[in-house]
């Protein structure tokens, strides 16, 4: 009975880790980028916890309880994953968990009101 209670919380933690970074689309493709982030950490490029900065604004991993990102996978053009140290150098420590670049096919005329975000908040 126990080992079945610490799997079930271990289960529901990593599930809940994954829908941070749950995109805005339906099916398979709402986990597109949760999937790229598993990857990248199995590689050992990134943690499970990275800042994701979309189009020049980051998303810490501890923003992403409070607000999702708005994002589709189709409007996803490329995803980076930034070299430990410079990651570190551009955004201090919470660049340890790692950085992933995305850079999407959005107009900048274009982009949603949420991700209208200074860098000042992530240094905070």
């Amino acid at each position: 009975m126990k080992f079945f209670t610490v799997f079930f919380l271990f289960l529901s933690i990593t599930v809940f880790s994954q829908n941070r970074y749950e995109l805005s689309d339906e099916g398979k493709d709402k986990l597109y980028l949760s999937d790229s982030i598993a990857t990248l950490a199995k590689a050992g490029k990134i943690t499970e916890k990275p800042i994701v900065v979309v189009d020049g604004i980051p998303h810490r991993y501890q923003d992403l309880e409070k607000e999702k990102l708005v994002l589709s996978k189709m409007e996803i053009k490329k995803i980076i994953a930034l070299e430990k140290q410079k990651g570190i150098n551009i955004y201090g420590n919470y660049g340890e968990a790692g950085v992933l670049i995305v850079t999407t096919n959005r107009n900048s005329y274009h982009k949603p009101e949420q991700e209208v975000k200074e860098v000042q908040n992530l240094k905070q």
